[in-house]
């Protein structure tokens, strides 16, 4: 085993693989899914000694099912904090407001087939993540964007400290969080969220790490060069 060299961490953030969009259950990886989430785990175990990885995920099936496939050598961190908002209750929030909002919404047939229709709603999505971060939309189902910005910020003392010591977390998580956690840390404003969120592809790479100022900087944002073909790359 390669010792971890101390101060020498970096945090990966990993998309999960494709869900099973347009199915009854989104939360189970596809086919797709499970075959880029070995591909992802071929990759990381390439780039990162098995003793330095501090495996982390959510509590979504997805979550777990991705991190499986990457074979971790530990047990991993399972956190609540890192389980991304219910997409779906935000639509339905924003679709029930639309008029107060000023929304347009998809028409009908985008809705009875989402897997069709992914092009429309990413288009549509940012506008009803900015109507909730502006505290304009009240959504039940997720609460405010501060206690979700809040919550998905709150294992990153923690992440500092695995690094500190030499390891990097490797953290299996969703679109939502991973573009919240990476726009706070590098300073970027919403705007540059919202495009994160829904540009990141299923199974991609981004990675941090700490410069010599104790700040934060990106060597990778969304990266896919394990996926191999253009049907490996997917946004839901």
């Amino acid at each position: 085993m390669v010792k971890p060299e101390p101060g020498k961490g970096r945090l990966y953030l990993l998309r999960h693989g494709q869900g099973s969009l347009g199915t009854a259950d989104y939360d189970r990886l596809s086919a797709i899914g499970q075959r880029q989430s070995l591909a992802l785990g071929d990759r990381i175990h390439q780039e990162l000694p098995a003793a330095a990885q501090r495996p982390w995920c959510g509590t979504l099936k997805r979550h777990g099912q991705t991190l499986e496939r990457l074979n971790p050598l530990t047990d991993p961190v399972v956190d609540p904090a890192l389980n991304e908002y219910t997409v779906d209750g935000l639509i339905q929030s924003a679709l029930a407001q639309a008029i107060h909002l000023g929304l347009e919404p998809p028409g009908e047939q985008a809705f009875a087939d989402p897997k069709a229709y992914l092009e429309t709603f990413l288009a549509w999505f940012p506008e009803v993540l900015t109507a909730w971060q502006d505290a304009r939309l009240d959504c039940e189902h997720n609460g405010s964007w501060i206690d979700f910005r809040r919550r998905v910020l709150s294992p990153v003392s923690r992440w500092r400290q695995d690094m500190a010591l030499g390891l990097s977390p490797v953290v299996v998580t969703s679109a939502g969080v991973i573009s919240t956690v990476v726009a706070d840390l590098l300073g970027e404003d919403l705007t540059w969220q919202r495009e994160l969120n829904v540009s990141l592809y299923n199974a991609s790479v981004t990675v941090l790490e700490m410069d010599d100022s104790g700040g934060w900087r990106a060597p990778l944002i969304n990266c896919v060069i394990h996926l191999e073909g253009a049907t490996e790359r997917t946004l839901a």
